[in-house]
């Protein structure tokens, strides 16, 4: 009798050998590892994605916007070309006699839901599957994790999720990208989530813009004690603490100089600092941006080869800021891990004797899908990691140490200093105990010259003062200062506004609802930026972001609906209550269809956008890929829509021969040239041919009736 197997199939190869590696004794083969339980494969990212519209009706291929909206009756899946012979190889595993059960290995979050659902979809499988939930890759997690396998369905309702998300991103974005490019003849990339980004990002720059900075002045007074010992103070009057005009501050500088001053009140208080909470993945990105000026998108992948490649932390795509009482449990083998890296020891050694972290950071309530990030069992070897996996690792090992270290403390001061009937405040904090802060400091540059930044602490000390004490005014300083614009978006404020992109809302009922859910997701909010930088909405300047004309262009004539946080935020929401059953996915896919017809029907109403930098062109023709204008450009016939990423071009030279305007016209329009002599092959020999232009808008040649 023939044993029967179990196929694993994983997101990624890497993935598949670690876990093979685990498992042990396999066969390497084509696109697959095999040994005598176990059949391991795996995916390539997405093997299967949902279909175009020219996949149920070829006339849909041409951008029309008396076709739109485009609403499947049934979402159809097709399979990704470039990777179609592994979906084949997963296909003929799946569907051998010796398989009985198939274990989705992919990663664990609504992406990697996808991934398998659509593949055990596309192929038709009927066979049992159950999840490996990994939240970390070293081998004991792996080793639990396959003792604790959970059943399929279990996951239903996050695979549901993730489908709803999928077809409504399908259903929007290609329809409002169509009906934006086909009315303002120009590509216009439009999404669910990146519309919205990109208009915070577009009406911070016209806040900014329309900003007219407002002069104002501040009057600061050095007293001195008898003791010689002085301290600055800054004039206030009830709640206001400048003036709008400097004689208004140089009648008060004159009328203190050089007088006799009482301290009029003094308040001292403790004041303490608790240690942050662990790190998200939101919050790792914020944290690397401003403290080393990498991308978000750029720490997601420093922390997943850190997570998949050297096992040294935990599931990074993680919206949890807690741990569990679980894993609470194995804190002491991740002490022991950390320890043996020189300038973690003696934090660690200190934090291992500290207990269980409190309610703070130990929550079951409050863990979605993945803990927290932590570090791992893993030892690592510091000089084998870059330099980012090094700065990344250390942001993460001195956050999860911190938490076992008390809170910082401070004695905070307050002194009003009352001379000519005028008051001046002075503030001071002093630090009594640096607490978790000690894990920081000192802020030197560590042994493997990665460096960190350290912290500067504006408050300076303030001499021993009592009240009723007579002290001299030494003089009095008119600081000019003028009101600033808001600042431009970084990434990491960015991805702090579209985290709490509820607290942007007016209605409180909505606002309340939609804490938790801004736009997008940890898991999104890299590529949604890096999107809109690539299709040249925004650019990146050192940390700082801008929009571009085009993407402020896009922002003016999209409809307020698309732009707003607030319905992609309610979308968000809907999103995590299907996965939590408390939304039929039916009921917001409805919702999606009818905001799709109403986004086509407002853009079918606009007045069609003035593109400038094709003014005056003359159109040769209409782009076979996205319907734009196709315009004479110096080396090329090419796509008007070439900034959004439209990269249709006839080159004006050809295998050495000048193709004329002509020529391409009649190209577009016919999609064949008449036949064209003096080109030359790569031996310089001199043939003749027509031109085509193929579905997929490349140029061929064509001989003699046969196409080359």
């Amino acid at each position: 009798m023939r044993e029967i197997k179990t196929i694993i199939i994983a997101e990624k190869p890497s993935v598949a050998r670690d876990l093979a590696a685990v498992i042990g004794q396999f066969n390497k083969k084509d696109g697959y590892l095999e040994n005598n339980e176990y059949i391991v494969t795996w995916a390539i990212g997405h093997l299967v994605t949902l279909a175009e519209p020219e996949d149920y009706d070829s006339r849909l291929k041409k951008w029309r916007l008396d076709a739109l909206p485009i609403v499947p009756e049934k979402f159809l899946l097709k399979p990704i070309q470039k990777t179609v012979k592994q979906l084949k190889i997963i296909n003929n595993l799946v569907k051998r006699q010796d398989v009985g059960l198939l274990i989705n290995a992919c990663d664990a979050g609504r992406e990697g839901e996808l991934i398998f659902r659509y593949i055990y979809h596309f192929i038709n499988c009927k066979k049992p599957f159950k999840r490996l939930w990994l939240s970390e890759t070293t081998t004991d997690a792996v080793k639990r994790a396959f003792a604790q396998l959970r059943p399929g369905a279990e996951l239903d309702l996050l695979a549901q999720s993730a489908q709803a998300r999928s077809r409504a991103d399908w259903l929007i974005g290609l329809n409002a990208t169509r009906a934006f490019t086909v009315r303002h003849n120009n590509l216009l990339s439009v999404g669910r989530v990146q519309t919205p980004t990109l208009a915070l990002i577009v009406n911070r720059e016209q806040e900014i813009l329309k900003f007219t900075p407002v002069p104002y002045w501040e009057l600061y007074a050095v007293f001195t004690k008898a003791d010689s010992q002085s301290y600055t103070g800054k004039w206030f009057q009830g709640k206001r603490d400048r003036f709008d005009s400097p004689d208004a501050a140089r009648q008060i500088q004159e009328k203190v100089a050089g007088k006799p001053a009482c301290v009029a009140k003094v308040e001292q208080k403790e004041a303490s600092e608790p240690p942050p909470l662990l790190f998200n993945l939101n919050d790792l990105q914020k944290e690397a941006n401003k403290k080393y000026g990498l991308p978000a998108a750029g720490t997601l992948e420093i922390a997943q080869a850190l997570y998949e490649k050297r096992k040294l932390i935990t599931y990074p795509r993680t919206e949890s800021r807690h741990i569990t009482k679980s894993l609470a449990g194995t804190l002491g083998k991740r002490f022991a891990a950390v320890a043996t890296v020189e300038e973690y020891a003696a934090f660690a050694e200190k934090a291992s004797k500290a207990g269980a972290p409190g309610k703070r950071y130990v929550d079951d309530g409050r863990v979605t899908d993945h803990t927290a990030l932590l570090p791992t069992e893993t030892k690592p070897d510091m000089r084998a990691l870059s330099p980012d996996e090094r700065k990344i690792y250390d942001l993460v090992a001195r956050r999860f140490l911190a938490i076992f270290f008390p809170s910082a403390r401070y004695r905070q001061t307050r002194v009003v200093t009352e001379t000519e009937g005028e008051k001046f405040l002075t503030t001071g904090r002093v630090e009594l105990e640096p607490g978790w802060k000690a894990v920081y400091a000192p802020a030197s540059p560590d042994r493997y010259g990665q460096g960190e930044e350290k912290e500067h602490d504006e408050n300076t000390p303030v001499p021993e003062l009592t009240r009723g004490e007579a002290v001299l005014t030494d003089g009095a300083q008119i600081r000019e200062k003028k009101t600033k614009p808001p600042k431009r978006y970084t990434e990491a404020t960015l991805l702090s506004t579209m985290e709490g992109a509820g607290r942007l809302l007016e209605d409180n009922e909505l606002k309340e609802a939609m804490k938790g859910h801004g736009l997008g997701t940890p898991a999104t909010r890299a590529a949604i930026i890096e999107r809109l930088i690539n299709v040249g909405y925004i650019a990146r300047k050192q940390k700082t972001l801008y929009p571009t004309e085009k993407g402020t262009s896009l922002v003016r004539i999209a409809p307020e609906i698309i732009k707003s946080p607030e319905m992609t935020g309610r979308w968000e929401k809907a999103l995590a209550d299907i996965e939590d059953g408390r939304v039929e996915p039916g009921e917001f896919m409805t919702g999606i269809i009818d905001f799709t017809r109403k986004v086509v029907d407002l853009t079918r109403e606009q007045e069609p956008l003035v593109n400038k930098d094709n003014r005056g062109r003359e159109a040769l023709g209409e782009c076979p890929l996205c319907s734009s204008d196709v315009l004479e450009f110096p080396k090329s016939y090419s796509c008007s829509g070439y900034q959004a990423g439209c990269k249709f071009a006839i080159w004006k030279e050809i295998a050495g021969k000048k193709i004329s305007i002509t020529q391409a016209r009649k190209l577009l329009q016919k999609k064949k040239t008449g036949e064209i002599k003096g080109f030359k092959s790569k031996t310089g020999k001199e043939f003749a041919a027509s031109l085509i232009l193929g579905r997929d808008g490349k140029v061929n040649f064509e001989f003699q009736n046969k196409t080359k």
